[in-house]
């Protein structure tokens, strides 16, 4: 039996599909199935019930269940015990980005986190809230920036920074020779929003914002992206509420203005598997973060 076996196991148990767990495992879904049937073999009965409906752990799938989670998470806690006794943080480390945070947050933080810890070997992709959860609980990816609440609970959250909302019009907007825009203003505009798989928490709280506000927008517009949503700003179509936190990035012909009044986003989180948070190049992000004080500030 070698350890691989039992990370082939345990992706199978997770999923309880061999077409995910083999996507998970970045294998073809065949050679899964000839090593679990090996590891089968070995053990002396099925695993797994399978039929053309469902997967389902057998009473010596169970038993093992149990056992191969604690031989693969003290294998992976030796490997790091072992590469972390120089004291310095190093190995890989994968972190998932929601697009927001890809363009107006990671420019601010992975410059000075590589400069920091150079033994640290960065791959950054770009994923959606609930695909971003996924990966996290598979071990597809350490580190998460997303919009919470996240309610799983095998997943540690922390606040990253201090954001606020923020107002984007084309630059010829009648609003745009103003200072700043008040809720009231928002009520003669079409609003842009994105579609809500892409929100989520973010279009809630600016749904609570408004509505506390008694502000209602004279037509709404789904984008089903930020690149989209900033450019049917752009274009005249309309306006958007976004965070300041892409108030430093330029997109063509958008102007940003503050919102009156000031108004705290409060759902950018840091995200992990509640089990990898003393994981060091876990840890080193995360105490990197926090020692930044983020804080993206309203346009002026």
């Amino acid at each position: 039996m070698e350890l691989r076996h039992l990370r082939y196991f345990l992706a199978v148990a997770e999923h309880l599909n061999f077409g995910r767990a083999a996507a998970a495992l970045h294998t073809a879904q065949p050679a899964l199935s000839q090593q679990i049937r090996k590891l089968e073999h070995e053990l002396g009965g099925p695993l797994f019930e399978r039929t053309k409906r469902y997967v389902a752990l057998t009473g010596l799938g169970r038993n093992l269940l149990v056992e191969a989670q604690a031989i693969v998470e003290a294998a992976d806690g030796l490997a790091i015990r072992m590469r972390d006794t120089s004291g310095e943080p190093r190995g890989r480390l994968r972190v998932g980005s929601i697009m927001p945070a890809t363009i107006g947050v990671l420019p601010r933080i992975l410059p000075s986190y590589r400069e920091r810890f150079p033994l640290v070997e960065l791959s950054v992709a770009t994923v959606g809230l609930d695909e971003q959860v996924r990966a996290l609980i598979e071990r597809r990816i350490d580190v998460g920036i997303l919009r919470g609440p996240v309610t799983d609970e095998r997943i540690h959250t922390a606040r990253m920074a201090v954001e606020y909302f923020c107002i984007n019009l084309p630059k010829d907007h009648a609003l745009a020779q103003r200072g700043r825009i008040t809720m009231r203003d928002l009520t003669t505009t079409t609003m842009i929003l994105l579609q809500p798989d892409q929100g989520g928490s973010f279009n809630d709280e600016i749904s609570a914002v408004l509505q506390q506000n008694r502000a209602v927008p004279k037509a709404v517009l789904e984008a089903p992206d930020v690149p989209s949503a900033f450019a049917l700003v752009a274009s005249g179509v309309g306006v958007n509420m976004s965070s300041t936190i892409f108030c430093g990035v330029s997109f063509p012909n958008v102007i940003y203005r503050p919102l009156t009044p000031r108004t705290e986003v409060t759902t950018l989180m840091l995200a992990c598997r509640r089990d990898r948070q003393q994981v060091p190049v876990v840890r080193s992000f995360f105490q990197h973060v926090a020692g930044l004080n983020l804080v993206f500030a309203p346009p002026a």
